[in-house]
C-alpha cells in the first residue's frame, strides 16, 4: 500500500510504501531451506574434491597461464561489455518510456525478448549462422545482446514511475536536457526492486 505525501515545502511528493510483516510459514521455511541445500550441493561436491585432491594438484590446476588467461579475457569482457548495455539498455529506456517513438510498445518488447534464450544458446546461434565469430569483439557483442535487458528493465521501470512533469518543469527554469538526463541518472542510481523513493 502507498501513499503520496508532501514535505514541509509542499512542493516534492515523497513516496512511502507501508507493508505487512508476517512471519512466513513452517511449509514455507522447510521448502526454503531444502531449495538452499539443493542449491548448495554442487558448490559442496566441488569443496569436498578439492580436499581430497590435495593442494599441490589444485595449485597446478588453478595456478597456470591457462587460467591467468582466461580470467583477463573475462576481465576484458566485463569492461567492455558493462559500459555499452548501460548505455543501449538506458537509450532504449528513454526512447521508449519519454518519447513519441513509433510503435514504443513493440519496441520495448522487443528489448526485452532475449532475456527468453539463454546466453550460451545465442552464443551457439551465432556461430552457427557466422562461423567466423571468434575473440573478444565476438564476445561483446554477444554478451551485449543477451544481458543489455538487465539494465533497460529497471531503467524504463524507474522512468515510467518518475513524473514527466519533474522534467518538463525543470526545462522550463532554464535547465539544459543534458542536465535533466544527469539529474535523473544520479537519483536513479539506485535502482533495486521494491525501492520507495527515487
Amino acid at each position: 500500500m502507498s501513499n503520496i505525501g508532501l514535505n514541509a515545502t509542499g512542493a516534492t511528493p515523497r513516496y512511502t510504501t507501508t507493508r505487512l510483516h508476517q512471519r512466513p510459514g513452517l511449509f514455507i521455511v522447510a521448502a526454503a531451506l531444502l531449495l538452499s541445500l539443493l542449491a548448495l550441493l554442487p558448490l559442496g561436491f566441488v569443496v569436498s574434491v578439492a580436499f581430497e585432491t590435495g593442494w599441490q594438484t589444485v595449485k597446478a590446476l588453478v595456478f597456470r597461464p591457462r587460467v591467468a588467461e582466461l580470467l583477463l579475457n573475462t576481465l576484458l569482457l566485463v569492461v567492455f561489455t558493462l559500459p555499452i548495455c548501460a548505455i543501449l539498455g538506458v537509450t532504449l529506456a528513454w526512447l521508449t518510456e519519454r518519447t513519441t517513438l513509433p510503435g514504443r510498445r513493440i519496441w520495448s518488447l522487443l528489448a526485452t525478448a532475449p532475456l527468453a534464450v539463454p546466453a550460451f544458446v545465442q552464443s551457439y546461434a551465432w556461430i552457427s549462422l557466422v562461423p567466423s565469430m571468434h575473440g573478444l569483439g565476438a564476445g561483446v557483442f554477444i554478451s551485449v545482446l543477451a544481458y543489455f535487458p538487465f539494465i533497460y528493465l529497471p531503467a524504463a521501470a524507474v522512468l515510467r514511475r518518475l513524473d514527466p512533469g519533474i522534467e518538463d518543469v525543470a526545462t522550463s527554469l532554464g535547465t539544459r536536457p543534458l542536465a535533466v538526463f544527469s539529474a535523473w541518472c544520479c537519483r536513479s542510481s539506485n535502482w533495486r526492486p521494491g525501492a520507495d523513493r527515487y
